[in-house]
């Protein structure tokens, strides 16, 4: 694909005449670690904002949205949640939603790049600073080694990876899907981002995830929230349950502080376009 993103501008581009680019204020950062390039920059109007391999992965403006329904959808779902595992989340913007929940005893968190994770610490040390609560475990190894390895059993395993490049490929496959339902207690719970619906690559596609999931639990669904910097605006996520419905068998916590999450949201976000419905076949 021919860049058409302007020098001296950083943005994330969707296919061959369609980008979304920022004018930074200031570089922050832009360095490669062993595993991946590492952009940092601060904007006008959306503050700081991270791109891991020039995909645009949060703003300051607009992060807890993906944050928030990652975390609470599988959290507030069926029964509560002490032990939990998190797949790619060195940046500690998952983990510190989690700890909202003082229910929760164990996060294991594993981000095989800790380049990565040292960059995140300077740059976000508000987020980085849950890797100090007690609960929480970062391992900074291979997912799908990890999950070989572990004799843990968790209640909901959340996987927040980069898109399926090279780093987490491996994160992506049958395998590792076959590895996490059997790394679940008989109510786990298992999640994925499942990216932008609008645009269509390969393994960045719902469908392909809804049905590489489908495939472990008896209840999976997709559910949507709304991200004005992904591509789209529209982004999806997969969950798969052992035995609870997301949709209709959640708790209410009126004293969650969110900004975009809500009982509402919640039950609202399972219901699909029509342009999805169809694709899925659901019809």
């Amino acid at each position: 694909m021919e860049p058409i993103i302007p020098d001296n501008f950083f943005g994330e581009q969707y296919s061959e005449d369609v980008a979304l680019i920022f004018k930074p204020k200031e570089i922050l950062l832009s360095q490669k670690t062993k595993f991946q390039k590492v952009d940092i920059i601060n904007t006008k109007t959306y503050g700081k904002i991270l791109f891991l391999d020039d995909l645009l992965m949060r703003t300051d403006k607009d992060g807890y949205i993906i944050t928030e329904m990652i975390t609470h959808i599988s959290m507030l779902t069926g029964n509560t949640k002490k032990k939990v595992l998190i797949v790619g989340g060195g940046e500690g913007f998952t983990v510190t939603e989690l700890l909202k929940y003082p229910e929760i005893e164990k996060i294991d968190v594993i981000d095989i790049d800790s380049e990565f994770v040292k960059i995140a610490k300077e740059f976000y040390p508000e987020k980085a600073k849950a890797f100090d609560d007690p609960k929480v475990t970062l391992h900074e190894v291979d997912g799908l080694e990890f999950m070989k390895n572990t004799n843990e059993t968790y209640d909901v395993i959340f996987v927040t990876s980069t898109d399926p490049s090279g780093l987490s490929a491996p994160l992506f496959t049958e395998e590792f899907y076959k590895l996490c339902n059997e790394k679940l207690t008989q109510e786990g719970i298992f999640m994925t981002d499942a990216y932008m619906p609008f645009y269509d690559l390969g393994y960045i596609d719902y469908k392909y995830l809804y049905n590489a999931i489908s495939k472990h639990y008896p209840i999976t669904k997709i559910y949507n929230c709304t991200i004005p910097t992904f591509p789209g605006g529209l982004f999806s996520f997969v969950i798969g349950s052992k035995k609870h419905d997301p949709e209709s068998e959640f708790r209410e916590n009126p004293s969650l502080e969110t900004n975009y999450y809500n009982s509402k949201i919640h039950k609202a976000s399972f219901a699909l376009p029509e342009f999805m419905v169809e694709n899925l076949g659901k019809k």
